[in-house]
């Protein structure tokens, strides 16, 4: 018979563990970006966690994460939601583009990409459809700028993000409160 090790989680790790980070995850050799990164969190502000559309009598907060700002952590947020939103594969394939959509366009467009930025994406699983909301640090100056779908011009380059937004969620919108710009998706389960 062979043996069985069992760690106690509740044992201390000596101070010069080299697998410590220290909440920090370090980013990737790029000589524009020396400083390390912090790693994402859960979010604990019921304001954050409350669904902008509540079913009557669903008093439940959703799942919500903070996130740095920048554009590694794409693909950290995109695993968190397909993993809570427990849809069928190709509804999770569409919540996978669009949170990234949402998210990317957040650090590009908002304070939420200068550096110390932080998104807060929320994932609430309501009766017969999942709701997404994307919320940024609020757009750069004084100038409040709405997310929204912007004319096609074949000849220009990106802007048809928020277009692929309204064409593959069943419901989205935007609020802006706080100083702070939420946009918002709905995807049926059926």
């Amino acid at each position: 018979m062979g043996s069985v090790t069992r760690m106690d989680p509740r044992r201390e790790r000596p101070e010069t563990a080299d697998d410590d980070i220290g909440g920090v995850a370090p980013r990737p050799p790029c000589p524009e970006m020396s400083r390390p990164v912090p790693l994402p969190r859960r979010t604990i502000e019921a304001r954050d966690r409350a669904a902008i559309i509540v079913d009557v009598g669903t008093g439940e907060l959703g799942h919500s994460l903070t996130l740095p700002g920048t554009p590694e952590q794409t693909a950290v947020l995109r695993r968190y939601m397909a993993a809570l939103a427990l849809l069928p594969a190709a509804k999770s394939d569409v919540l996978q583009g669009l949170v990234s959509e949402l998210f990317t366009n957040a650090v590009r467009h908002s304070r939420s990409g200068l550096p110390g930025g932080e998104v807060v994406a929320t994932l609430h699983r309501l009766r017969g459809r999942v709701q997404v909301r994307v919320t940024d640090q609020g757009p750069y100056g004084d100038v409040p700028g709405t997310p929204h779908v912007r004319e096609q011009d074949l000849e220009r380059e990106g802007g048809f993000g928020m277009r692929l937004v309204a064409m593959q969620a069943d419901r989205w919108g935007t609020l802006s409160e706080g100083g702070r710009t939420t946009v918002w998706f709905e995807l049926d389960r059926g």
